[in-house]
């Protein structure tokens, strides 16, 4: 009988012990975090109240809609509002565009003569500068502006005191209106000017930048892939000897050349030095990167 009250004793203090403790749980005052209410009520923003979200899980269809919204949305934020069709129709009829809206630095400064500097050749052909610069200082002169004789670069080059287009910088073409007191510079980088033995197409491509040496504002650029499908076949092997050897053809690069710089620089604005200067400013011009082909090959 001893054992049962003792048994019962115990049990009452254990249930006694939890309804005390819920007694005092519920009297306790609350902590409350008063850290954004001091923030917001110094810097004035009001409290942020979270709402209590529910998550719904989208079906495929509704994620393919959704993907292709922020698609649409990407595009035009980057420009880009034109559809398929005007877009493939642009690429092959590209739309017109007057020299003076790409050229506008061109016409407000009118520059009268260019220094053309000895190219930067990162193609396997060493004599392309050469061919390069003589073509254009060409092509320049007879678009109606003095350049300084490519002769006079080549022996500033092989004296070790004018750099290539690798070494120099736009923003110091200024010191050049000083020592030769012209209006611009035009850098030239060769990336490729060759004829693969299987083909009949003479590549090169090439990088062109006109820096003002005045503002050192870029007044024409152009990076050009010109293809010049030649009438040369490819080389055939001379099978009549011991060994294979292929047979000896003379490659035009020279004309190839000339042929590309009378290309690319089409729409380049006329000089002060011709009668049509200030006249083109209506004239179609191409993009800023540009590929051209020319079909020399005998009907």
């Amino acid at each position: 009988m001893r054992k049962l009250f003792m048994l019962l004793g115990i049990l009452f203090m254990f249930a006694s012990c939890d309804v005390a403790k819920k007694v005092i749980d519920e009297n306790m005052p609350q902590e409350q975090d008063a850290t954004e209410d001091v923030i917001s009520s110094i810097t004035g923003e009001k409290k942020e109240t979270i709402e209590d979200t529910t998550i719904t899980k989208l079906s495929k269809k509704e994620l393919k809609k959704l993907k292709k919204e922020r698609e649409r949305q990407e595009k035009i934020a980057a420009g880009d509002t034109l559809g398929f069709v005007k877009k493939t129709w642009r690429k092959y009829f590209p739309k017109k565009v007057d020299r003076i809206i790409s050229f506008p630095n061109f016409y407000t400064q009118q520059p009268k003569s260019i220094l053309i500097l000895y190219p930067w050749n990162r193609s396997k052909n060493k004599t392309a500068p050469e061919m390069y610069l003589i073509n254009l200082s060409k092509e320049l002169s007879q678009k109606g502006y003095y350049v300084v004789p490519p002769l006079i670069i080549f022996d500033k080059y092989q004296e070790d005191t004018l750099s290539t287009a690798q070494y120099i910088k736009p923003s110091e073409a200024k010191k050049y209106k000083q020592e030769y007191g012209v209006d611009a510079v035009m850098f030239i980088t060769i990336y490729t000017l060759n004829k693969p033995w299987w083909s009949t197409n003479i590549n090169s491509v090439a990088e062109y930048s006109l820096i003002s040496t005045s503002t050192t504002d870029t007044l024409f650029y152009r990076k050009a892939d010109f293809s010049y499908d030649s009438p040369i076949p490819p080389y055939k092997v001379n099978k009549s000897k011991d060994t294979y050897e292929f047979e000896p053809r003379v490659i035009p690069l020279f004309g190839t050349c000339f042929q590309m710089q009378r290309s690319v620089f089409m729409d380049f604005p006329y000089g002060p030095y011709h009668k049509k200067h200030l006249k083109d400013q209506k004239k179609f011009s191409y993009p800023k990167e540009m590929k051209y082909k020319v079909d020399a090959r005998p009907s």
